[in-house]
């Protein structure tokens, strides 16, 4: 069990360094965090998340599409969407939702993001650590930390900037990764994180 712990931290060093590479010193996160649908980094950096986030689990023999959980109940479709919708009218930056193709790049950028972190990441962790709290913030922390080879965190360099992303998006991750554990069905963070980057204000 130890060895799918050490392949999940180096799986995810891995995509930090090559997100930070590509994101930040060579810049082409700059075009991915406007949406452009010609951000070819935009498909690049979550496809490389399904790959990571299903190849390794697959190639080892520790996972299946059933597994992940495809079943969600009503009160949990209801719960999914409150905190999905709250989040997204507080999310300036997300996908624009009057326009389908803004709306499958979302469907696109969550699902890889929840594959990743919660689906391989948070369900590794939970296998290695005892309890749920563990494995939930190790896994909501390390999401945080990701969104600093986002384009827009270093667009104005700041060390309070910084941290406050890092504050925001690791509670988020803790929310997405506790709602996968109590509901067990995938569905629910995937749906949550998706309604969560819609940028419902431009609705109104």
């Amino acid at each position: 069990m130890k060895k799918e712990l050490l392949y999940a931290l180096a799986a995810y060093s891995a995509l930090l360094v090559i997100s930070f590479v590509m994101s930040i010193m060579m810049g082409y996160g700059k075009a991915e965090s406007l949406h452009e649908p010609a951000s070819l980094w935009m498909y690049g950096r979550r496809l490389l998340m399904i790959v990571i986030g299903i190849g390794i689990p697959w190639l080892r023999g520790r996972d299946t599409i059933a597994a992940f959980g495809w079943q969600v109940s009503l009160p949990w479709l209801l719960c999914t969407l409150g905190i999905g919708v709250l989040f997204g009218n507080f999310n300036p930056g997300g996908f624009d939702p009057r326009g389908p193709i803004s709306i499958l790049l979302a469907l696109f950028h969550s699902f890889s993001t929840e594959l990743f972190f919660r689906r391989y990441l948070f369900k590794t962790f939970e296998n290695y650590f005892a309890g749920l709290w563990p494995a939930v913030f190790l896994s909501a922390i390390l999401y945080g930390l990701y969104y600093l080879t986002v384009w827009k965190t270093f667009e104005k360099p700041d060390l309070g900037r910084c941290a406050f992303i890092v504050i925001l998006f690791t509670f988020l991750g803790t929310v997405f990764a506790f709602s996968y554990k109590k509901s067990k069905s995938f569905f629910v963070p995937w749906l949550m994180h998706f309604f969560s980057v819609l940028n419902f204000r431009l609705l109104y």
